[in-house]
């Protein structure tokens, strides 16, 4: 009998201070981004994706990837006090996106916005969006450098960056970057490109 495959790196945990805790958490959700966009699995499904979308349209490509994420992911939060990651490519794959009909069971895929953070920044590299990574804070947060919530934008030609956020749904569609005190936007590599509102470093 052929034994069940259960990811070895499934999650990831991230100890440090604030600050660091969230350059290090953006720097791996860049390296899981990177990595399973080359896996094939989560290649193919979005390519399956993008094929449904008009020649050539990338922003419907990128639609229907949202679209897709809605349906076979929900945000469940981390372990109370505990920050967790799941990082493998093959664990994103099946974790995250449910790929396998299993997820985390009866059928669906989990985490939360880390998480879904990097299964959809692989899902977009791995069909040639660009993705760059954004974290807020919440409207009326005192000014600071702490941010609370991670999301992907994925550039799109014609259009420019577009935000790719399945937790804002369903109060808010594809496209919306969710109401904020402050942004800052980062490369895969952790590099800040560049930020606006409320900022204090």
């Amino acid at each position: 009998m052929k034994r069940a495959y259960i990811p070895r790196i499934t999650r990831i945990r991230i100890p440090g201070g604030r600050r660091r805790k969230m350059l290090d958490t953006i720097r791996l959700i860049g390296r899981a981004i990177l990595r399973g966009s080359r896996y094939l699995p989560i290649r193919n499904h979005a390519a399956a994706l993008a094929t449904m979308a008009g020649p050539k349209d990338y922003l419907g490509q990128v639609r229907n990837v949202y679209e897709d994420l809605i349906r076979r992911w929900r945000y469940v939060n981390d372990p109370f006090g505990t920050e967790l990651l799941t990082y493998g490519p093959r664990a994103l794959a099946t974790m995250v996106l449910g790929l396998d009909g299993r997820g985390v069971g009866r059928g669906k895929g989990a985490g939360d916005c880390d998480c879904v953070a990097a299964a959809t920044g692989a899902s977009l590299m791995s069909i040639g969006r660009p993705v760059r990574l954004a974290v807020i804070a919440p409207r009326g947060a005192p000014p600071g450098d702490v941010f609370t919530h991670v999301f992907v934008q994925a550039h799109v030609p014609r259009v420019g960056w577009v935000t790719v956020d399945p937790v804002v749904h369903p109060r808010r569609g594809f496209g919306s970057t969710p109401d904020h005190s402050r942004i800052a936007i980062f490369g895969l590599n952790g590099g800040l490109l560049g930020y606006a509102g409320n900022v204090r470093w």
